[in-house]
């Protein structure tokens, strides 16, 4: 099929071209002609669009992505509800197997202990895990997406293979059996990602990171990809952490979803920045970001590791242990350094907002907050040891299947962080579902980085730029730049109105201003209206 685009802005993705208006010929899946396209060809469209000057942008890339499990279920436009949230946002690619929480690999034996900690992060497949590798995990999800997906190497998911989720450091013959993990899957992904503050790798030390780090770079260049231990009181050690790991493991660095918790340390944003400079002029960087004031996560992480440590059974037995709730509660209360403590840096049990629960048992306290619980229970005081015993009551009721957001952060340092040139965007959307009421950025963040680019005077063709063409560089990537043989995954919008609608209480409200998404070169939204295409274009993205 060939299709005609008349009349657009084209955005061209090179951070340098300004925009300048012209047609664009599409022929198949690939940019026949650019700008000014000749009568002769142009007559030969099977279809004319009329883009009446808006831009016309190389597709956006969600350097973060938490769908690639739960969000393969169809919405009911006929789509995979990532993919609705994903296009509507102007995105045609999605990097997955964030946080460290990659769903592959897993041996057969631990599937459905992992699946259901993935849970609230990931969603949940219809079915169960038939697969052990990445690239049986690949193989499983082809065919179930519209927009590409790459996957990033997990580093829990790593440990759990050789280490369960045991919670100590591992030794130099575990680290070893993990590298030689790494060495076999990482060639079907596109870097190495931790979470460290997730089971199991927020049991591990920098020189088990190093080695894993390492260990992918001996089998092609990736970079390191790490949720903080601490994105809080301790976010300058943490950061040198990883950022050292990286170097001395020789890949390149990408400073994910970044952030500073807590109103006491958001002061830290220049040492912040400082390692991040000289972090550049070792290694390739990069950063990325959403652009909200908070996050979202699992809800078990408000709890110490050592509470989250076994199987999901024994984690939902110590939650019932009246012992241990005591020890527990008083380091939520009281410790702020030896953990990253949500609670604390949010504020206290008001500052976290619940996103998901077991839908038969606390929906009515969908987009509430932990303090809403406790008073719920009759406890007033919410800094009382009986105002955690509710909130540990209402986890146990719910199984622990509670997703949270977090309200931690403020609007200065979000926006120092999105002035940086080499500030990426991304989603780090949980999937909606039953019992959800996920953070807007899942809808939001792309269309709120356009009008934030506008209204503070950063040039479109720079932010386009960073968007859709900076992660594709670091990724090793193809180069989405429009050009005649430039793949024709594309997104129209209007960049004079574009903006998120959404909010924390309505979150799945529909952006403003994103026209046409192109994957491939077949459209998969028309002005608000899906298209399903048959089969789904999604391609499996590898450097």
């Amino acid at each position: 099929m060939r299709q005609l685009i008349r009349d657009a802005r084209i955005v061209n993705g090179d951070g340098r071209t300004a925009p300048f208006e012209g047609d664009v010929l599409i022929d198949g899946d690939r940019v026949a002609w650019l700008g000014s396209v000749p009568r002769s060809e142009s007559s030969t469209a099977d279809r004319v669009v009329d883009a009446r000057g808006r831009a016309l942008a190389p597709g956006f890339i969600d350097t973060h992505n938490h769908g690639a499990l739960g969000g393969t279920r169809l919405g009911a436009s006929g789509l995979p509800r990532t993919c609705e949230l994903a296009l509507q946002g102007g995105v045609t690619k999605r990097i997955c197997g964030v946080d460290g929480l990659s769903p592959a690999p897993v041996t057969p034996a631990q599937r459905s202990q992992y699946a259901a900690q993935l849970k609230p992060l990931d969603g949940a497949i219809d079915g169960e895990w038939t697969w052990t590798s990445v690239a049986e995990f690949l193989s499983w999800h082809r065919g179930r997406t519209v927009t590409d997906l790459g996957m990033y190497l997990g580093h829990s998911a790593v440990r759990r293979v050789v280490m369960h989720n045991l919670a100590r450091v591992a030794s130099d013959a575990e680290i070893a059996a993990m590298a030689e993990v790494v060495r076999r899957e990482a060639p079907m992904t596109l870097g190495l990602s931790t979470g460290l503050v997730y089971n199991p790798a927020v049991y591990c030390d920098q020189r088990e990171i190093t080695a894993l780090v390492r260990a992918f770079n001996e089998v092609k260049p990736g970079a390191l990809f790490p949720h903080l231990r601490s994105e809080s009181d301790n976010v300058v050690a943490s950061l040198k952490e990883v950022v050292e790991a990286a170097v001395d493991g020789g890949g390149g660095y990408c400073n994910e979803h970044s952030k500073i918790a807590g109103s006491q340390n958001y002061h830290r944003i220049g040492e912040v920045e400082s390692i991040l400079h000289d972090a550049s002029s070792l290694i390739p960087t990069m950063e990325n970001m959403y652009p909200y004031t908070a996050g979202s996560t699992t809800g078990d992480a408000i709890f110490p590791p050592e509470l989250r440590a076994g199987t999901r059974a024994e984690f939902l037995a110590r939650l019932e242990d009246p012992a241990l709730r005591r020890a527990m509660i008083a380091k939520m209360r009281h410790d702020s350094k030896s953990w990253d403590n949500f609670i604390h840096f949010c504020g206290g049990l008001q500052g976290i907002q619940i996103a998901g629960v077991k839908p038969e048992v606390g929906g009515a306290f969908l987009g509430k907050r932990l303090g809403d619980v406790a008073r719920a229970a009759g406890v007033e005081d919410l800094d009382s040891d009986q105002a955690f015993e509710a909130v540990f009551d209402f986890y146990a009721a719910n199984g622990g299947e509670i997703t949270i957001i977090t309200h931690y952060g403020n609007e200065a340092t979000v926006e120092r962080f999105f002035r940086r040139p080499t500030m990426a965007i991304c989603t780090d959307g949980l999937m909606p579902g039953p019992g959800q009421k996920p953070h807007p950025r899942a809808l939001g963040a792309f269309p709120k980085a356009l009008r934030m680019g506008r209204e503070m005077g950063i040039p479109l063709a720079q932010l386009v730029w960073r968007l859709a063409t900076l992660p594709c560089q670091f990724l090793h990537l193809p180069d989405p730049t429009l050009r005649p043989g430039a793949d024709a995954s594309l997104v129209l919008f209007d960049a004079d109105a574009v903006g998120e609608r959404n909010d924390y209480l309505d979150p799945l409200v529909p952006p403003v201003g994103i026209d046409m998404v192109w994957v491939h070169g077949q459209n998969v939204l028309d002005h608000g209206r899906f298209v399903v295409p048959r089969p789904f274009p999604g391609r499996v993205l590898a450097s």
